[in-house]
């Protein structure tokens, strides 16, 4: 079996410094700085940084489902919301704690528990605000209340979050997943 060389990365970001193995994937990261966005869905008129998120965006105007969970066989409209269901039936804990023996299902799972279990037990108040904390992880969440920073996208319409738990919660739009059942209705 032959085994192929791995390119060299020869192409820096002049602003990051952060390297390519194309100008194609450089240009592309560029965007980044810019905040060029190119490419538009002809549908809605929104605006994206990338042509495959222009695809991606086209699912949500339809109501095309393809993608089936070979366990329940609920519908979904992309691989990667398929994918991240399928771990609810498989039990599957791909996110490892560096620090103990447990693991998770996802990464925001697994970034609470360090938060939560690793964090300092040293206090750290907040600058702008009355608020305190136990860990500086959390001092640095909070801290986007004041400065508006929103480092969550949705891989579907692009809308920006602060919190991933709002992100994951906006998400339920665009898979169709209810998790809630309505004590009243059943629904």
């Amino acid at each position: 079996m032959e085994v192929k060389p791995k390119r060299k990365k020869s192409h820096a970001c002049s602003v990051c410094e952060k390297t390519f193995i194309s100008p194609s994937h450089l240009e592309r990261h560029f965007r980044v700085h810019t905040g060029e966005r190119p490419f538009k869905c002809e549908i809605c008129q929104l605006r994206f940084k990338s042509q495959w998120k222009v695809t991606i965006r086209s699912k949500v105007h339809s109501n095309e489902t393809p993608f089936s969970c070979v366990f329940c066989e609920k519908q979904f409209k992309s691989k990667e919301i398929l994918n991240s269901h399928i771990l609810s039936h498989t039990n599957e804990k791909p996110c490892f704690c560096l620090k103990c023996p447990l693991s998770f299902s996802s990464i925001g799972a697994l970034t609470q528990l360090v938060v939560s279990k690793h964090g300092s037990k040293e206090r750290k108040k907040c600058k702008q605000c009355p608020n305190i904390f136990y860990n500086i992880a959390r001092l640095k969440n909070h801290m986007r209340v004041h400065t508006g920073r929103k480092p969550f996208s949705c891989p579907i319409c692009e809308r920006k979050f602060s919190y991933n738990t709002n992100l994951k919660v906006h998400f339920r739009i665009h898979s169709g997943e209810k998790p809630w059942v309505c004590p009243k209705c059943l629904q």
